[in-house]
Formats: C-alpha cells, structure tokens, sequence
C-alpha cells in the first residue's frame, strides 16, 4: 500500500489500514475497537483537542454492552448518573412511562453522562493502550479507488499529506466532509419548531432518577433529565414554531425558563442556570451507509429528533457492527463481500429509529383535541400491560434492533424444535421471549462453583465468533464425544469460530482437557435459550445470532454458503482480545 506521511505518526508500525475521520464518541469508539483486533488505523480530527460541549447525554443500555467489552462500562457508570425511568406527563397525570429496570439485559437503565466526559473515557482508553487522535488535522480531499481510498489532509503546521488507505470510515458529524467529498446528499427538512436548553437546578415532586416529559397542545412540551442525585438537570422546553431571526428570539433568562416551566400540571422551581442556548434540528440521512471503499457512522450518515436520545447510541452501535467485520476481512478470516451487509444490516436500523423518533415527536406534540384526548385516556391503559411495560424501554435502549433479513444470517430452528423439553422439564414455563437468530444473544450469568466470582456468557463473545452446542446432557452421555467432535471440525475448518459444549454437570471433570465446556447443571442456559438437545447457536463478535439450527449438517452448510467466513483460513494479525476465560 503506497502511504506517504510527512509530519504524523501513525497508529502502529506501518501503512494504516483504516483512516477514520471525526474522533468524536463514534469515532473514538472505532479507534478502540480496531486498536483492540489488532487492525492497524489512523484517527484525524479538525478540532484542537477534544469537545468540551455537551451535546448528547444519553447513553442507553446496549451502549453500555459494547463499551463492557473494552472495560469501560463501569467506569461509565461511575462517571454518570443512573436513570430508572422517564415518564410522560398530560395535565398532571401519567400518559405512558419507560422503565429501563424492566429491560431483559445486562445493564436495565438508562445512563446520564454528559458527551465530553464519554469523550474523556475513550481517548483515556484509546491512549492508554498506545492508541493518540491527530488532532487539528483537517481532511481536505478524499478519492474512492477501486480496493483503496486516496485521501488528502492539510494538518495543523500547514503541510499536506497525500495517502492511501484500504478503508476510510465518517465520524465527523452532521457536517460531514467525507460525504461532501462524495458528493452524497444528505436528504431530509428542518423540524418546524426550536428548543430551549439549560442545565439547572428543579426542585419537582419527581423521583430523583426520574426524567419526565410535560406535554402541552398549545405551548410545546417540556422535559427534564437527570444529570446527577443533586437535583440538577439538561432542560428541554419546545416552542411550536420556526426558530426566529436574531433579534426576535425569546430570553435565555432564568426568568424565561421559569415563566415557560409554569401550568405543565407539575410545580417545578428553577435555580443556578446554566449553559442556556437555543437549538433547531433536522432529520436527515445519507441513501447508503457504503460508497465504495468508505463507510458512515453517526451523524455524518443520519441526524433526527432528539426526542428517545438515539443517535449517538446509534452511531456507537454502526462502528460496533462495522469493526469486527473489518478485522476478519483484513486478518484473512472472512471475505471482503462480508463487508457489503454493514449497510445491508445498519441502514434499517437507521430508518427504524428515524421512524421511531418521528412517532415519538408526534405523539409528544399532538395538537388536535380529539387525538390528545385518545392519547392521555388510552395509552395509560395499554401501559398497564406487562408486555408492554417491557417493550417501551427496549425500544430505545437499543435491544430490539434485529438483522433477521440479513443475507449472512440464518434461522434453522421451526417453533416446535425452540421449545421442545423432555418429559422431566415440560412443568416449567419461560417468560423469556425466544432468542431468534438476527437478534440480540440474551446474556445468562453462567453457573459458578460456590465462592468463585461471577461471570457472564457475552463476555465469551467478545473478539470472536461463538459456537455454542447445546447437549441436554451430563459428562457421562454417550452423545457427547458427537458434539465435541463438531466443535473441533468446526474450530479447525473457521479459525474465526470459538466452540463451547453446553452440558448439564456440575464439574467437568470427565470432559476431554482440550474441549470448552459450559457448565448447566439448574439449565439456566438451556431455559434462557429454549434449547433442546442438539440446538447449535453461532453468535458474532458483536453479539447478535448469526445462526440457529438443529444439526450439524445444517450449521455447515450455513457457514460454507451464507456466513462469509473462510474455510481454512488462517489469521494473519493476533486479536487483542480479552474475552472471559474459564477455569474449568
């Protein structure tokens, strides 16, 4: 690869591999992630330093799952403040309310944490495992060639620097310069409405982890976020109409606020002010999230309504499907046309969640009497619902996104083998819906010896694909030598693939040394997964099933024809990754 670099260093040793544009959350997020599987990148950024504004301050549960893979989730959690649930309010009462403790994941809230401090989280990270942002480096032409991407950047001391890259990835915002550079439109409209923003101090009769929209026909809504156990929150006051011209627009006084805040069905007493500013938005989105060797994340791909705090959340979770698959195309494991399902897979999701924070606006911002009547009557009674009760938070969290009509995933399982039990188990009954392949691997705390310490199974995802063979059997059966035989055909033929015999014992004891087991003796992993004997799950790096099958012959199959892996490939860079190990 011809690189010529005059003034930066690069990330490792040689050529990078990936140039990423934008080190904002999305794209500090992809530098770990690349940095992590031992893809060698470049990270520019045309700012001088990381942002100090606010921006987003969301960071949903399935975010808090990826950044668990670089040790990152609990400081996170420790840096910000848990929201349990936000409510909708209309005259005082209740309309509909999303209780993130209700979620089905390893992480059921809803994280308050300011953009720049996530910011601060990742490049710590980023630097502290040899990774550095070029800051105040400016990209100022980009070229797709056939396999390559020939770029142009202007940095700080005022020298240019022609290079090329196998693959370039936006993450630089609503602004985007790779997509002016090719040429994509960006199509969409501004919202018809503005926002008042300001962090303060309210005094309310809310719960102290409690967010909450105020809804008004006639006067736009108001809503307030926690940002910490202090009483101090980002307050959000709609106005109905276009935002005005300089000169014309409302005061940014406590006393503006305050008048605003007034007859929401709810007192609230403002103090301490701060970071007031007026904001309009728009929805907008690129036709393509893959032009060619570059790809778009983030903002530079799709911006929205703020409304459900998506699209960071969203941004994070493209570069999360994307990373993975670039590392086993650049290590020899899977196939460049694996690529192509990036878009395939991530382009609805971005049209669903466009769509979800349209309703959502909608709904919030109701107008017509009849329609607001419907809503403040029938919805506080669908609400009552356990079903929906747990749908409404994982509609936002970012756990019901499915990539079911993806053309590398596969679903072999009729209704009648997911939830087959023998005799022994036919009295207990599941809540739990069934996992579905295109869907979110449900995470189990895998069964520990007394006195050993905890360990969840999608730590075992991370870094790798998993294979998990379901035995519905102890270490004595004469069915296991079958499935341990399967794990090592398939491990042998796909590098890329790490297998794990799931078997009800308490001790491995009487299993082959050179075999993964799991251990299930109460089934807690049989029953999440309504797994019967032989049930074969294959789930990807990022954590969602890629396959689903009752047998041996089906799952190669699949992996031959759909999965884009490589049969016989061998990796050519080691993955740092530092997925569970068991002690078995």
């Amino acid at each position: 690869m011809d690189v010529s670099n005059t003034s930066t260093p690069r990330q490792s040793g040689g050529p990078a591999t990936v140039m990423i544009v934008g080190a904002g959350p999305v794209g500090l997020l992809l530098a770990n992630l690349l940095q992590k599987w031992g893809v060698s990148f470049r990270i520019i950024e045309k700012n001088t330093g990381p942002s100090t504004e606010t921006k987003a301050m969301a960071v949903h549960s399935r975010t808090l799952e990826i950044l668990r893979e670089l040790g990152l989730s609990e400081q996170a959690i420790s840096n910000g403040f848990t929201v349990n649930q936000f409510s909708l309010q209309s005259n005082a009462r209740r309309v509909l309310n999303y209780n993130f403790s209700y979620l089905d994941a390893a992480y059921p809230l809803l994280l308050s944490l300011p953009q720049p401090m996530l910011e601060k989280i990742l490049l710590e990270r980023l630097e502290a495992s040899g990774g550095s942002v070029e800051w105040n480096t400016e990209l100022v032409d980009l070229q797709n060639q056939q396999g390559c991407v020939q770029m142009g950047l202007r940095h700080g001391d005022g020298s240019d620097e022609r290079l090329t890259v196998r693959w370039a990835v936006a993450c630089d915002g609503a602004r985007s310069t790779v997509r002016q550079c090719l040429g994509l439109s960006f199509d969409g409209a501004s919202y018809e409405r503005f926002f008042m923003l300001a962090d303060a101090d309210i005094e309310w009769s809310g719960k102290p982890d409690e967010g909450a929209f105020f809804l008004s026909a006639r006067e736009g809504y108001v809503a307030v976020a926690p940002i910490n156990a202090q009483s101090r929150y980002r307050l959000f006051i709609e106005m109905p109409y276009a935002l005005p011209a300089e000169g014309e627009r409302p005061s940014l006084s406590l006393e503006s606020f305050q008048q605003l805040c007034e007859g929401r069905g709810q007192k609230m007493t403002l103090s301490n002010i701060t970071s007031t500013t007026l904001a309009a938005f728009q929805h907008r989105r690129v036709q393509s999230l893959h032009h060619g060797a570059v790809f778009l994340a983030g903002d530079s791909a799709h911006i929205g309504s703020p409304i459900g705090g998506q699209w960071m959340n969203l941004g994070m979770s493209e570069v999360y499907n994307l990373a993975w698959k670039i590392a086993y195309v650049d290590q020899g494991l899977a196939a460049p046309s694996l690529l192509q399902s990036y878009n395939e897979e991530r382009y609805p999701v971005a049209l669903q969640a466009e769509s979800m924070a349209h309703r959502l606006t909608t709904l919030i911002t109701l107008e017509h009497r009849a329609l607001v009547w419907l809503r403040d009557n029938v919805l506080p009674l669908l609400s009552r619902w356990r079903t929906v009760q747990r749908k409404l938070p994982s509609m936002v969290s970012g756990h019901h996104y499915s990539y079911a009509k993806s053309d590398y995933i596969q679903e072999s399982l009729t209704k009648k083998q997911r939830t087959h039990w023998h005799k022994k188990d036919r009295k207990l009954r599941f809540k739990t819906a069934v996992p579905r392949a295109g869907q979110l691997a449900p995470d189990v705390e895998l069964w520990q010896a007394p006195g050993t310490p905890p360990r969840h199974l999608i730590d075992l995802f991370h870094g790798t694909f998993t294979l998990l063979i379901f035995s519905a059997a102890d270490q004595f059966s004469s069915l296991l030598p079958g499935y341990y035989a399967l794990a090592d055909t398939v491990q042998q033929d796909y590098p890329g693939i790490k297998a794990y015999c799931v078997i009800d014992a308490l001790s491995s004891a009487e299993a082959p040394l050179e075999h993964s087991t799991l251990l299930d003796p109460d089934w807690r992993l049989h029953k999440r997964y309504h797994a019967r004997a032989g049930t074969l799950m294959l789930i990807r790096p990022d954590g969602y099933i890629a396959f689903q099958g009752p047998d041996a012959t089906t799952l190669m199959t699949y992996l031959h024809l759909r999965s884009g892996l490589l049969k016989g490939a061998k990796r050519t860079a080691a993955c740092a990754t530092d997925s569970a190990v068991l002690q078995l």
